[in-house]
């Protein structure tokens, strides 16, 4: 298709697809669990607080997503061609103003909420949930290369930070119950995103990107990822229970968490002790199940902290 012949509809498809729209429903637990733990009235839910934390934290990710895609526009020319394309499509100067409008737009919003709520230490929170999630992906620090350093700030410009941040977006200080809910949370996720990270690794090699995975190997990737999922999975279920009544709504996440570290464990016994071709070959159709274990493990979460919600 020729520059002339694309409308803005193209453009649309482009910009959205930049944004990673297929990770959007695994979001909403990160914004919906702090919410729904620091109220005790579901209408606050309702408010003008929480619409625009909502909108504020979808920008952040939105921000993280293109700027990566935009990174790596060579590197996913082989294995990630509609991220490649999409940026090429628009151009990287298009690209790089919805990155600038996207970040001004955070600020704006970031200002308001704090205002609003007299939670001045949102926008700090916001700065350095931003530039941490630049330097994911570009120099100096560009840490998606520099091996586990990856894994820390996955967990934290993924979850814990947007989780904070909406947490100060209602009144009142957060618990060190929920806070450390949110550090066992990014860390349990994480453990699954180390799987998917793991997929990578003959291409990452070759690009010269030393990821955590990289730095673990195959093998020892998958189980750290296990460890990872087994104590934050444990460690989010003890801070649910002590924070309120999760009732048959920690059950559901139990489930969901058991079923996850299953397929996890049984991953990595069959990866282990081959070498990384049939290692990857064994891999890399199991991982394509990740979006479905975050999303077990997300919204069972969610569902413990909607049931809490409920017995207050």
């Amino acid at each position: 298709m020729t520059t002339a012949e694309r409308t803005w509809r193209h453009v649309l498809q482009d910009s959205l697809t930049i944004r990673r729209p297929e990770f959007m429903v695994a979001e909403l637990p990160i914004v919906l669990i702090p919410a729904l733990l620091m109220t005790n009235d579901p209408s606050d839910l309702l408010s003008w607080r929480f619409g625009v934390a909502f909108v504020l934290v979808y920008l952040i990710f939105n921000f993280g997503d293109v700027i990566n895609c935009l990174a790596d526009r060579d590197l996913d020319a082989i294995y990630k061609t509609r991220l490649s394309n999409a940026v090429y499509r628009l151009g990287v100067d298009n690209v790089r103003w919805q990155l600038r409008i996207t970040c001004g737009a955070a600020a704006v919003l970031t200002v308001v909420l704090a205002a609003g709520t007299r939670h001045w230490d949102l926008i700090p929170l916001v700065a350095v949930e931003l530039l941490w999630a630049a330097q994911y992906s570009v120099p100096p620090l560009h840490f998606k290369r520099r091996g586990l350093w990856q894994v820390l700030t996955l967990s934290a410009i993924i979850f814990v930070l947007p989780m904070a941040i909406v947490a100060r977006a209602f009144p009142g200080q957060p618990s060190w119950e929920l806070l450390l809910l949110f550090v066992a949370y990014g860390a349990m996720q994480e453990g699954i995103i180390l799987v998917n990270t793991a997929e990578d690794i003959p291409e990452d090699q070759e690009a010269g990107l030393r990821t955590s995975a990289l730095a673990l190997g195959l093998s020892r990737s998958v189980a750290v990822g296990v460890g990872l999922v087994a104590v934050g999975g444990a460690v989010s279920a003890a801070c649910l229970t002590a924070i309120g009544d999760p009732s048959w709504g920690l059950a559901v996440f139990v489930l969901s968490l058991s079923w996850v570290l299953w397929e996890m464990v049984s991953t990595w016994r069959a990866v282990r002790g081959h070498p990384l071709a049939a290692g990857m070959a064994i891999l890399r159709p199991r991982a394509r199940r990740m979006p479905l274990w975050i999303t077990a493990t997300g919204w069972g979460s969610l569902l413990a902290a909607g049931v809490v919600l409920a017995h207050r």
